[in-house]
């Protein structure tokens, strides 16, 4: 069974039941969410997140290793002024995540601000260690990034230069496919961008795919999310991601725009899955 899903919503009244009822709608197989507003610290209690309804009506369809958490966009490891906000931030998000045992978050790395890179990569491999010591079990994926503004992590080789320092099993990559696009890397040449991931070790490490087309052309560094098969990637080389048996037991989320169809996920799922 390919996994294959998108963003979808988490809120009240439903929450994870609401969730699941969404992805079962799009003919999902997978998912992810944001425990809260990505833009702020509100979070409802835990106790309301409806697990003991999801674990009776949707954990045969949805395991909890199938519902990926994405970390709120405000936390900014990388910042030697804001680190400790967004590591206090963090470790209580993964023990929200940890009470229904989800396994994978995504992690925006971060940004320099008004910092070196070599003070904001240092910052963010201190506040990773400090995170991983104090929580348990969740895995955090680094995401890759477009390489806007003064974003780290815009290549695999910085990933795991911090990966490497940070020295935990609990420390993967998350792919996202408009962002390597717009970083530079060419992968509408699939077979040789897969051989690099291979010669470099870094294949091991990709635990979750965000699949995204882009509405800018390869190296643009602008992170603007187009819909499947409405930008410059195209629906032949991400449906390679989608079939890839390198792949097969990773989530493959859309985080394509709804803005103009709200159906656009369902009909992308079934358009990638289409023979």
């Amino acid at each position: 069974m390919v996994k294959i899903g998108s963003h979808v919503s988490f809120k009240k009244p439903d929450y994870l039941v609401g969730s699941c009822a969404e992805s079962l709608n799009n003919k999902a197989t997978c998912m992810m969410i944001f425990l809260g507003p990505p833009q702020s610290t509100f979070r409802a209690n835990k106790e309301e997140y409806k697990l003991q309804e999801y674990l009776e009506k949707y954990s045969e369809k949805y395991r909890a290793n199938d519902i990926i958490i994405h970390a709120p966009y405000i936390i900014n490891l990388a910042s030697p002024l804001k680190h400790e906000f967004g590591e206090n931030f963090l470790i209580s998000e993964i023990k929200r995540m940890n009470y229904i045992k989800a396994k994978y978050i995504v992690l925006h790395p971060g940004s320099s601000t008004n910092f070196s890179k070599e003070e904001s990569i240092k910052q963010l491999i201190n506040s990773l260690k400090r995170v991983i010591s104090e929580t348990e079990d969740a895995i955090i994926c680094l995401e890759t990034m477009a390489g806007k503004g003064n974003e780290l992590c815009r290549s695999f080789e910085e990933i795991m230069l911090i990966i490497n320092e940070v020295k935990s099993d609990r420390l993967k990559i998350c792919l996202d496919t408009c962002h390597v696009w717009d970083a530079g890397y060419n992968i509408q040449d699939y077979d040789n961008f897969k051989k690099y991931l291979k010669e470099n070790n870094f294949l091991d490490y990709i635990k979750v795919i965000h699949l995204n087309d882009s509405l800018n052309e390869r190296g643009s560094k602008k992170d603007k999310h187009a819909n499947i098969d409405k930008g410059y990637i195209g629906l032949e080389t991400l449906k390679k991601f989608v079939f890839d048996e390198d792949f097969k037991d990773i989530c493959k989320v859309l985080e394509t725009p709804l803005t103009l169809n709200k159906n656009a996920h369902k009909e992308e799922i079934a358009l990638l899955l289409k023979g």
